[in-house]
């Protein structure tokens, strides 16, 4: 999106590359393996929370999250996904993501 390069180069005060990783992934270890090989200096991460956590608790990165907002009108929206439409607000760096879970499975151990 134009809108997070400009933020990027921004923030970086500098020259920003966007490279864009279109292989999916099977956990937080392959992200962390594909960043470093690639000699980026940070990370946007679109994943799932729980991979999320993994990067900052067992990978030791902290990558930067694209701050979305969901919008009724679909003109001012930067991305649509399944029907809802978003526009980006900023970035975030992810220091940590905790997750409270608990059990509504009916079997009991």
């Amino acid at each position: 999106m134009v809108s997070q390069l400009r933020e990027l180069k921004s923030v970086f005060k500098e020259d920003v590359e966007l490279i864009v990783d279109p292989e999916p992934f099977s956990s937080a270890k392959e992200i962390a393996e594909r960043y470093r090989r690639s000699g980026c200096s940070d990370l946007v991460v679109v994943a799932p929370l729980s991979v999320l956590m993994r990067l900052v608790e067992e990978e030791g990165l902290r990558p930067l999250w694209a701050e979305m907002s969901e919008v009724v009108d679909e003109k001012e929206a930067e991305v649509t996904v399944k029907g809802r439409h978003y526009r980006f607000i900023g970035f975030k760096r992810v220091k940590g993501v905790k997750l409270e879970l608990e059990d509504v499975s009916s079997k009991k151990n």
